[in-house]
Parts: C-alpha cells; sequence; structure tokens
C-alpha cells in the first residue's frame, strides 16, 4: 500500500478495540501525533495541530492532495497539515483556505454548493457553509472524548454491561495515545443529505450519527454488526438506504426498522474502500480492483471483472447508466450498470491516486495525488 493510501485507508488488522485502534493510530500518518512519544499535557506544545491553524502553503508549487469534492462549480482538495485548496477554474488555479487545525485531512463531502464537511486525523470534523472559503471545527479528539464517555454513561436502551464495557475502551485507548486527552482515531468519511441525516465514521468501529446537519452527533458503535471493530471506511446514502464498507469484506446496511447497521455477506473477505449507491444499485469496491455489484439491497451480489490488480479508490456517476472506476494507479474503467460490463480506459501512470471527482458539466476528471491534483479528459480516452 502506497503512503497516500496508508494515510488515507489504516492498515488491516485484526485488533478489535478501541485502545488498540489509538495505539495503532501513532502511525497512520498524522505528523503532530509521531512527534512526541510522552503523555505529559503539554507534550504537543507549540506542534499541537488541533490548537493551531493549517499553515498557508505556497501552491504556486503542487501540494500533497488526498481527497477531492466538487461544490457547485467549484472544487474543493484536502491534503497533509490541514490543506484546504478551493478551485473556481475547473482545477486550472487553485487558491488556499485557512483550515481551523493543522492535523491530516483524508476526506471531504460536499452536499451542495456551500455545506460541506472535511474528516481526518486526531478525530477531526470540519464544516463549512459558504463553499469552503471559511470552516469550524464541530468535533475533534478532545470533544470525541467527552461525547463517549457522556453518551454511554447516560443513554437510555443500551445494556449495562456493554456500555460499561465502551466506557473501558475509551478509558484504555487514552491510556495509550501520545496525548492523554485526545482520541486518535482517525475519522474516514462523511457523509451528510438533503434532511440533515448523516453519519461519520472511521478506524476500529467508529460510528457516529447525526439528524441536524452535523451540527450534534450520538455514537452508533454498538448499533452495528461489527463486534470486532473493523475499520470503516466509506458511507454512502441515496433516499432512505445507506451502506457502509470496511475491511474484511465488511459491507452493512441500515436497518431503519431496527435503527441499526447489519451485515450484508458478499462472500468477498478482502478491504472494500469504497461503496457507491444509486436508484436500487450498491457497488462495492477496494482491493487489488474488485467489484461487487447489488440489485437488490444487498440480498445477492454479482462480482465484476475490472480487468486490472490494483485496488479501486473511487466511484463516479458518468451519465445515466454509466460509472467511472478509478484505481489506486489512476487506471479507469467505466461501468455499465444494466449489463455489467466494463471497459478499460488508457490513461499513462503518473503517480498514485487517493480519491477522483468529475468536473460539473464536463468530460474532465480530477484525480488526487501526492503531486498535487491532476486533470483527465476523458473524452479523449479509448
Amino acid at each position: 500500500m502506497t503512503i497516500s493510501c496508508w494515510l488515507k485507508y489504516p492498515p488491516a488488522t485484526r485488533s478489535i478495540s478501541l485502545a488498540t485502534a489509538c495505539f495503532l493510530c501513532l502511525g497512520l500518518g498524522s505528523f503532530s501525533v509521531l512527534a512526541s512519544e510522552t503523555k505529559s499535557e503539554s507534550s504537543r506544545g507549540l506542534h499541537d495541530p488541533l490548537e493551531q491553524p493549517s499553515i498557508i502553503q505556497d501552491l504556486s508549487r503542487p501540494q500533497p492532495a488526498v481527497a477531492i469534492a466538487q461544490a457547485g462549480g467549484n472544487l474543493v482538495s484536502v491534503g497533509l497539515r490541514g490543506l484546504i485548496m478551493i478551485s473556481s477554474d475547473g482545477g486550472n488555479s487553485w487558491s488556499p483556505s485557512t483550515s481551523p487545525v493543522a492535523s491530516d485531512l483524508v476526506q471531504v463531502h460536499f452536499r451542495d454548493e456551500l455545506h460541506g464537511w472535511a474528516v481526518g486525523h486526531d478525530s477531526v470534523l470540519l464544516a463549512t457553509t459558504d463553499g469552503g472559503k471559511s470552516w469550524e471545527v464541530r468535533l475533534d479528539g478532545r470533544s470525541l472524548v467527552t461525547l463517549l464517555r457522556e453518551h454511554y454513561s447516560t443513554a437510555a436502551g443500551i445494556d449495562e454491561y456493554e456500555a460499561e464495557s465502551l466506557l473501558g475502551e475509551v478509558d484504555l485507548a487514552l491510556s495509550t495515545s501520545s496525548d492523554p486527552d485526545v482520541m486518535a482515531t482517525p475519522f474516514l468519511d462523511v457523509f451528510i443529505n438533503d434532511n440533515g441525516e448523516g453519519f461519520l465514521l472511521g478506524a476500529f468501529g467508529m460510528l457516529l450519527h447525526t439528524i441536524d446537519d452535523g451540527m450534534t452527533w450520538q455514537p452508533w458503535i454498538e448499533r452495528t454488526e461489527n463486534e470486532r471493530r473493523m475499520h470503516l471506511y466509506s458511507i454512502d446514502m441515496h433516499g432512505e438506504q445507506a451502506y457502509i464498507s470496511g475491511e474484511q469484506g465488511l459491507v452493512m446496511r441500515l436497518d431503519r426498522g431496527l435503527g441499526r447497521f447489519v451485515r450484508v455477506e458478499t462472500l468477498y473477505t478482502g478491504t472494500f474502500f469504497g461503496v457507491h449507491v444509486r436508484d436500487g444499485l450498491v457497488m462495492a469496491y477496494g482491493l487489488r480492483g474488485n467489484l461487487y455489484v447489488s440489485r437488490n439491497e444487498g440480498l445477492s451480489w454479482d462480482r465484476v471483472d475490472t480487468q486490472q490488480q490494483a485496488s479501486l479508490v473511487d466511484c463516479l456517476e458518468d451519465g445515466p447508466n454509466h460509472f467511472i472506476l478509478v484505481s489506486q494507479r489512476g487506471e479507469l474503467i467505466r461501468l455499465d450498470s444494466r449489463n455489467l460490463e466494463t471497459a478499460r480506459l488508457e490513461v499513462p501512470f503518473s503517480g498514485e491516486v487517493s480519491s477522483a471527482a468529475m468536473v460539473d458539466g464536463s468530460r474532465e476528471l480530477m484525480v488526487t495525488q501526492f503531486s498535487g491534483v491532476r486533470k483527465i479528459d476523458i473524452s479523449k480516452l479509448n
């Protein structure tokens, strides 16, 4: 796995506790956490990424970009050390946006041209209501600790033993953190729909739910069929449907009647880095080019031959009934959802890719790399 994907997708593990999560997250790419191994209250000092804004980067040179999203007619990309940048001309030029934290950001989601959220290491969740020009912290590794403790100490309807177990895991996790008051578990994805409902997820089974546009969050860790605390990598929602994908073949569907995510079986045991839901079609994709498609809400799945071995990291809509799948090597595969046939689009290799977005109203694809954001005109590809 490359550095970029290692930063965005923590390595697969068999660990099952939040304590182990925090221990391993010290090596998941957050430069600030690695800066100190002491547990004193002032261990981070002036380098505490949760207490200082990001440094404005020199955008005349390419900056390491980890994720990208479309925000109306603009593009917003995020990356290392709190990097946030905006393009209003289809990716030809970029301007900086100041992040209130210096933690590494690994994913960004926009619901419309104004409302967006970015997530990353140190349990950071940022929100914008002006298209990415300004951002505010909605959660971080310190407020998450408070949220988890208060919820599992007072929440009704949770078995007492289960609540105590989760509280114990939180305490043990903090005892292994480089900073004793920060939950280092990275958030890896966020999705909030037009009704203000959404989910925030991350490594080692972390899952939160909101019904008010992300202003407040409720822990949902125990509302999943994920007792082994597998990493949760991706969330997608469409209408009443919501699906989560994760490591070791984990795919879960929101059962609204039960108020929890239930597991659906794909017969694949490798990691699914992404899930995409549209009009009754569910696609789960991940390691070694594996793609599984369901037309009946996960009751049965078809394995699709994507004609390549690199991990799939993104899926984009390309008009009615067509999707573009993007691999870690920057390979592009067009999928016809009607017959599940695929066709490779020949793209010269130019570095590892971690995310992609389509430029609105065009046939141009933007991909994020450690060498910056690159544009691909897919109308010229065979």
